[in-house]
């Protein structure tokens, strides 16, 4: 079993698994009157305690976006009570946003238990085995730092209920794919941004200044920022044309394929706990997982 198509599959079990707790979570986000991605805020706000959190905390895993994005997403949150503000640029949970944000941790748990379509030792061997990635993914050598990993196990349920327990191992491997892809590039000498232009060219998904920004608007940069990057990437050859028409060379190419395989090498490192077998029989009970899970969906 290669250990992409074992990730690309648990992928899709979560993709499915979230499917089932999501609207709920939504749902009890508009009746507290704020919009859904502030609770995916609370969430971060949480796993930093007992730090205040800054735009520069939600910077590390979200490098791409602007910090005065993180801070209006913020002042928001305290402006509707779930956020206490210390300085103009620090924010702690208050006791409601707290609440809140265990309420709807619990609701989406709740959730997730009732959608379980496995016999119980599936569900609780699915546990079983990724359990054994996250913690060894933690006990992994440096590089990468577990700066992501371990804030995200802080959120870490028991591992009964089985359901709940995977969807946070999910997340935690996740995590830990960002602390590897963090690892990868942050020595390459290009920022964020330029990063991202690059991928996103690197990927055929744009074409040109234009397209990027278009994409990217919600990144909360001016469309300067990304004028920069492709300058930067025009003068280190990784990119040629125009503004209205770029592409990347063949330098560009093997300089993105390189971060990824690097990216690869440091996150799929600690899947050694796992032998053959074990993966197989992984694999097998995500699919199982993901698909009655999809069921679960339409019928609902």
């Amino acid at each position: 079993m290669e250990n992409q198509e074992l990730w690309r599959v648990m992928n899709e079990a979560w993709s499915a698994l979230t499917a089932c707790f999501e609207p709920e979570v939504e749902r009890a986000c508009i009746e507290r009157d704020f919009a859904p991605r502030l609770w995916v805020m609370l969430l971060a706000v949480h796993t930093f305690e007992p730090e205040d959190t800054t735009p520069g905390h939600l910077m590390v895993r979200g490098p791409y976006s602007s910090s005065d994005i993180y801070l209006a997403r913020l002042n928001e949150a305290a402006q509707l009570g779930y956020l206490s503000t210390i300085d103009t640029s620090k924010f702690r949970l208050t006791e409601k946003g707290r609440n809140t944000t265990i309420e709807l941790i619990q609701l989406a748990r709740d959730a997730m238990n009732r959608a379980d379509p496995l016999d119980p030792l599936e569900s609780k061997e699915i546990a079983h085995l990724t359990s054994k990635l996250v913690e060894n993914s933690l006990a992994t050598e440096p590089p990468p730092s577990q700066w992501s990993i371990r804030l995200s196990y802080k959120l870490m349920p028991e591992i009964d209920p089985p359901l709940p327990y995977i969807e946070q191992a999910f997340s935690c491997l996740a995590a830990f794919r960002d602390d590897s892809h963090l690892a990868a590039w942050q020595n390459c000498g290009l920022s964020a941004t330029s990063l991202e232009t690059l991928t996103l060219f690197w990927r055929g998904e744009v074409s040109s200044l234009s397209k990027l920004y278009q994409r990217l608007v919600s990144r909360g940069h001016p469309i300067r920022v990304y004028q920069d990057s492709l300058a930067d990437l025009f003068k280190l050859g990784y990119l040629a044309g125009t503004d209205d028409s770029a592409w990347v060379t063949g330098i560009g190419r093997v300089f993105r394929n390189k971060i990824e395989a690097d990216t690869d090498g440091y996150f799929y490192t600690p899947w050694a706990c796992l032998d053959g077998s074990q993966k197989q029989s992984l694999y097998q009970l995500l699919v199982k997982l993901r698909d009655g899970l999809i069921t679960r969906v339409k019928e609902d």
